[in-house]
Formats: structure tokens, sequence, C-alpha cells
């Protein structure tokens, strides 16, 4: 059993059959060697076999040396101590030659299970994997709550959807999530996959989401999202949900059409018996619902006038592996809302991981805060609509190649 640098054949082989995270993808890999070359392949064989793999991207650190980060890798069995060994002894080794201040990794490790409320379902024990690294000089940063600029996110919302039908899912889900999927069907709200040159689109919706909830993702989101969309051509897409208010427009008129018949039939039959409460309760709900139909066909008019034919009401970045369909950046419009189009976007995207045999669908980062303070608390309950569970994950480790370097670089970056 020994480290070494892998072929993307093996590399590739080997994550095509173990559960990985999209960031330990070939595509990555493949995307990131071509544009800036600042990606490895390494991982443990045994033999021919390989028995751990792991995607390494570098970056400058202090002008003469690089910092080493492995996204939600390495991907091997942390249950197996020798492999564990192995690994990162001589992941050290390979760093030690390649002007490396530090590494960081953040494995994809359960720390613990918990519903949408936060209440613990499952706890794993990773004390003994956390006291093994930390004897190989790799530091556990402990257990942090919230989202932070240079750590990725601990806590991650999924939906577990293998062996259920669309049905069951639908069924499992709270009883205002399902009415509100259930009315932009009945609205004919409609979702398109956006071409690449039309990120644009997705990029004003994402940026009023940034106004409205004041935080920054990154300095220039647009590239970032033209980038992944390159990254992963295959696997990736932005889905818009839109509405064609002419189409809207004849389905409530068609509907208004109907009521006044069903009103026009109600009042004959008042006619033949003026004393029937029941008739007379019927015609009074039939002409609310006039009223109110009325009032959805002005202000459909209104907005047509004012915005055009076709509103774009919601859309979001979607990357996608054999293991699960992750929601990663989004946006909507909040003059909108009454279309509901996130929730159109989640449901037709839950059916595309069913229709595609993919087990899990990740709604990705909450921040492991369940307080009613908490800044994502609506965010939150958005994801625990769709019957969404929590995840925790170990968190990262850190370990300094060059000790006194990285002491300097901590107290350049306080």
């Amino acid at each position: 059993m020994y480290f070494t640098k892998l072929t993307e054949q093996e590399y590739d082989n080997f994550i095509n059959h173990h559960p990985a995270h999209f960031t330990q993808s070939i595509e990555q890999y493949r995307y990131r060697k071509q544009h800036n070359n600042d990606v490895h392949l390494v991982g443990v064989k045994d033999n021919n076999d390989v028995l751990a793999a792991c995607l390494l991207s570098e970056a400058r650190a202090l002008k003469f040396f690089k910092y080493f980060y492995s996204h939600k890798g390495p991907v091997l069995d942390f249950n197996n101590a020798p492999l564990v060994d192995c690994f990162f002894k001589g992941l050290t080794k390979y760093l030690k030659k390649q002007r490396t201040l530090f590494v960081s990794v953040d494995p994809y490790i359960l720390e613990s299970i918990r519903d949408a409320d936060g209440h613990i379902i499952e706890n794993f024990d990773n004390t003994n994997l956390i006291n093994q690294l930390s004897k190989i000089g790799y530091q556990h940063q402990g257990y942090p709550i919230g989202y932070h600029q240079k750590s990725q996110i601990r806590w991650l919302s999924v939906l577990d959807i293998k062996g259920k039908s669309k049905e069951t899912i639908l069924e499992d889900m709270s009883y205002q999530t399902r009415r509100n999927i259930k009315k932009t069907i009945e609205m004919g709200v409609q979702t398109t996959v956006l071409d690449i040159s039309e990120t644009e689109r997705f990029y004003k919706l994402f940026k009023m989401a940034e106004e409205r909830h004041n935080f920054k993702y990154r300095e220039n989101p647009n590239q970032f999202f033209i980038e992944a969309q390159r990254m992963y051509p295959d696997n990736s897409m932005i889905k818009l949900a839109y509405i064609d208010l002419n189409k809207h427009l004849k389905q409530l008129n068609d509907k208004y059409e109907t009521l006044i018949s069903q009103l026009q039939i109600l009042s004959d039959k008042l006619l033949e018996n003026p004393n029937s409460k029941k008739t007379k309760t019927q015609v009074n709900q039939l002409n609310d619902q006039l009223t109110s139909q009325n009032k959805k066909i002005t202000q459909t008019q209104q907005l047509m006038t004012t915005e055009g034919h076709i509103l774009d009401l919601a859309a979001a970045l979607y990357i996608f592996n054999k293991d699960e369909v992750y929601y990663l950046s989004s946006g909507s419009n909040p003059k909108f809302n009454q279309f509901m189009g996130a929730y159109a976007l989640q449901w037709d995207m839950i059916q595309f991981a069913k229709d595609h045999d993919i087990p899990r669908y990740n709604f990705y980062g909450v921040t492991g805060d369940f307080s009613d303070s908490a800044e994502d608390l609506g965010v939150q309950q958005f994801k625990k609509g769709f019957n969404a569970h929590v995840e925790e994950y170990i968190g990262d480790f850190i370990k300094p190649i060059r000790p006194l370097f990285y002491k300097l670089y901590l107290a350049m970056n306080k």
C-alpha cells in the first residue's frame, strides 16, 4: 500500500465506483488543468488497485509558497486506519516537495444527521479519526456554526429520494409546500434550461437576492456561473422558472367564463326555488370567486403592460453527479412572488433527480443555527417544507507544512 499520483483514468474509475462530492470530479480536474494547471490527482494504491483518491487544488500564499486544498476530499474508507495513515503521511511528503505552506481538507464525513429543527436523529463518533489525524499533524478546526468566507459550510439540507415514488415525495412535503407546488402548475408556471449565453438572465435574479439578503457571494459571480457551466458541461444547468402572461391570462379568462356559466345555472335554479338557502349560498360564493377572478385578470393585464408578456420568476445553478443533485446559487424577483417560481424550480429538479436515478437532492448549505434568530431562518423553513433533513459534516483539518511561515501567514491574515 503506497501513496502515489494517479492517472486521469485511474482517478475517474475510482470516483465512479465510490460516493463522492461533485468537487472531486474528473471534470473539475480537466477544466482547471487546462486553464490554470493548479490541480493534482493523488491517492493510495495496493499493487494496481486504487484504494484512495483525492483532487487537490493549489493557490499562491506569501508570494513564494502555495497552499493546497481538497474540497470534500479525499475519497477513501476512513474506517480503515492503515489506509488513512498511508494517505495522509504520503500527502505530507508529497506536499513538502511542492513549496507548500499548509494544506486544508474537509472530508465528506458525517458528524450527525438531524431533523430540520436541529434535533439529532443519528450521531457519528469521529473521535478516533480526529485523534489519528491529529497525531499526523492534521488539526481539526472545530465545529463552527454559520457562514464563513474562509471555510466551507458544515451543514447541508438534504432530501433523500431513494426508493420513493414522485407521489410519495410530494405527499411527504408539508401541506403548504405541496399546495404551492400545485398552484404553480395551475397557474402555468414553466421551467426551462438556459443556454450559457443567457447566464445574464439568471445573474439579474441572483443580484436581487444579494441585495435583498445583504450578502456578497463572490467578486465576480457572473463569471463564476459561466465557468461552472464550462467546467461541468454535461453535469450542470441553470434552470429558470418563468410564466407566459398571455397563456396565464387565457387560463384566467377561461375560468372566468366557466364561473359565469355556473352562476347562470344557479341563478336559473334560484328563480325556480327563491327560498333555497343552499342555492343562495352557492350564488354568493360564485360571486366572490368572480370578483377575485376579475381582480386577477386586471392585475395580469397591468403586469403585461408594465413588465411584458414573459416574466422571469426564479432561477438556480444546479450541478449533479451519480450521487446527488446540488442546488447551489439561486435568485428570484420579489415583485413576482405570487407566482412562486422557486417552488416550481425545486419540484422540477427533484423530478429530474428521480428520473435519472439520483438518490439525493441536496438543497445545500444552512447555518446550523436552529434558533428563532438564525440569519437563515426563512431559508431553513423553505427547505424544511420539502421534507429535507440536515446533515452536519466533520469540518476542516489543517496541517502546516512550514510551521514558522504559517504563523506569519496567520498573523498577516487576521
